[in-house]
């Protein structure tokens, strides 16, 4: 997927997030947004074998702050990536400086 396809992916979502920054939430709009809303990253995963590159894998990683462990938007975002025929492994920690849940899918696109 490239960066516009993953882009729009997220807009079917229907969580907030950052369009112009959508790899990270700045501290001044973290204090002005509710829950939940989210940010992601897209990154090249280089595969290496006896000393060559032979292949990158994207990694898409989906973030959902949330002030409940489990988010109401988890149902939407797993529909689109159900549709789109994607795997994803999910975990969740409470960061206790922002006082709210990060809720991560992490799956190769």
């Amino acid at each position: 997927m490239t960066e516009t396809e993953v882009k729009m992916m997220c807009r079917k979502m229907g969580v907030v997030f950052d369009e112009d920054h959508p790899d990270h939430i700045t501290a001044g709009k973290l204090k002005s947004l509710t829950p939940p809303f989210m940010e992601y990253l897209l990154a090249d995963k280089p595969v290496y074998a006896d000393g060559r590159r032979y292949l990158d894998i994207r990694e898409l990683t989906i973030r959902i702050y949330s002030d409940t462990e489990v988010s109401e938007a988890e149902g939407k975002i797993q529909e689109v990536l159900e549709g789109e025929e994607l795997r994803w492994k999910r975990s969740s920690e409470y960061i206790d400086e922002l006082k709210m849940w990060a809720i991560a899918y992490r799956l190769q696109v």
